[in-house]
């Protein structure tokens, strides 16, 4: 969706070619849009709201009357204009909003313009989707009177329809697009593109960006909003309107006395005072039905601690079963312990006992070479021619490759005539004896019998 956005935003930059300047028609009211730089698509959530983003106003949970008055200075002369506003739920559709508003400007030596707007707005659930609240989207039909004199051919009066859509993730993050001016000729510019994205921190500061495309005019509107005391008190900046030319920058202050909602705005022309531009504007808000502040912010503050102490509740839970765990692993280690500690007590009497039984294998072993060596029949010694002498060998050590049935106490029996020597056997060859056993096909080493 991001990537989406992004592409549609890039172009309708390239196709617009860019203009130094808006005209009386493209003033919109509201005192809190203005003090953002009118980057305000992406928010939309007031009676004026209707005007930059339509579907901004789906779901209000409040009647809402506003009211707006301002004045505007630029180089073709003084621009008034003043607008009133009218917004309510619409029950048979309980996430619909309707709304009316009537918007009159004035422009010495540029121009009159009347619009009176119906607003029709619904937020439509999307499955599968990651958004704070469901898809919002809204429509106005309008009816614009336009008079710029009797030099530009008098009054014209048209009708058309504005569309719009906006969505909010669960990051803070939002976007609007907005189709505006979708009207028959009233001898102003026609059709226009809004793209527009807005990121909220925390409900504490509002970044947002309108980039508005124009009748050939294209432009972006960035804008802060800063929130403080818990929502009471509102600041704001943004770049304001080049009305006829005169670039500005805007600044805004709102106090939320709920129900009423009071917003202050001014622009200034960011060549100097000295430059005829900028303006004021001021409007107010009312929401029948809505609690005070005071109670908004009691209930607030009953809410976070309610929350804080179901976090509290949930951590010491989380804290009891934690120790109910390590207790029950403590008990399974002591098990684990005294099982180990019997199977190592086991393991030393089988080890004794397989010494025990090597032990007397190997007497038997013994006996029963001695036996067979004293029933072997006598040999009559066969005289063999005498051989040079040679000299003797030193008697030790010896050397003896071990066969299937050898033990070290067989070894000791034949090769020292006893076969209780047999750890003399055993400590010469370390790492040649297997549980008590020569290995089979190793060469033993046979040391001297005597120490």
């Amino acid at each position: 969706m991001t990537r989406r956005f992004l592409a549609l935003l890039a172009a309708a930059f390239l196709a617009a070619s860019p203009a130094g300047a808006v005209a009386f028609n493209d003033v919109l009211p509201g005192a809190r849009a203005m003090g953002m730089g009118n980057a305000y698509a992406a928010i939309a959530d007031d009676a004026f709201g209707m005007y930059y983003n339509p579907a901004g106003t789906a779901n209000t949970p409040f009647v809402q009357a506003a009211g707006s008055l301002g004045r505007l200075e630029s180089p073709r002369g003084t621009l008034t204009h003043a607008s009133g506003a009218y917004l309510r739920p619409y029950e048979p559709i309980n996430t619909a909003t309707i709304g009316a508003s009537y918007d009159m400007e004035r422009q010495h030596n540029g121009g009159d313009m009347d619009t009176v707007l119906f607003n029709f707005a619904q937020e439509l659930p999307i499955p599968g989707v990651p958004l704070t609240e469901p898809l919002k989207l809204g429509a106005n039909f309008k009816f614009v009177n336009v008079d710029k004199g009797r030099a530009a051919g008098g009054g014209k009066f048209g009708m058309g329809f504005d569309a719009g859509a906006l969505a909010r993730a669960r990051s803070g993050l939002s976007a609007g697009v907005v189709l505006t001016d979708l009207t028959s000729d009233a001898g102003v510019p026609r059709g226009g593109l809004v793209l527009a994205t807005a990121y909220d921190w925390r409900h504490r500061v509002t970044l947002a960006g309108d980039f508005r495309v124009k009748g050939g005019l294209a432009e972006f509107y960035p804008g802060i909003e800063a929130a403080f005391l818990q929502g009471l008190l509102k600041v704001r900046a943004g770049k304001g309107l080049s009305l006829d030319g005169v670039s500005t920058v805007a600044f805004g202050l709102g106090v939320n006395f709920s129900p009423v909602v009071l917003d202050v705005a001014m622009s200034l022309p960011t060549a100097g005072l000295n430059h005829q531009g900028g303006g004021y504007q001021a409007s107010f808000h009312y929401r029948f039905g809505a609690p005070s502040f005071a109670g908004e912010f009691v209930g607030r503050a009953a809410a976070d601690a309610e929350d804080l102490r179901s976090r509290i509740d949930a951590l010491d839970d989380r804290r009891k079963t934690l120790e109910q765990q390590t207790l029950a692993a403590e008990t399974d280690k002591a098990a684990a312990e005294g099982e180990l500690r019997v199977l190592e007590r086991r393991t030393k009497e089988a080890q004794d006992q397989y010494r025990a039984l090597l032990k007397r294998n190997a007497e038997l072993d013994f006996r029963a070479s001695d036996k067979a060596e004293s029933l072997r029949p006598p040999v009559k010694p066969l005289r063999l021619p005498k051989a040079r002498p040679r000299p003797a060998p030193p008697a030790w050590p010896k050397r003896h490759a071990v066969v299937a049935g050898d033990t070290l106490r067989s070894l000791a029996g034949r090769y020292y005539g006893d076969p209780n020597l047999w750890e003399r056997i055993y400590r010469a060859n370390p790492g040649q004896v297997d549980r008590g056993l020569p290995v089979e096909g190793a060469v033993l080493v046979i040391p001297s019998p005597k120490p």
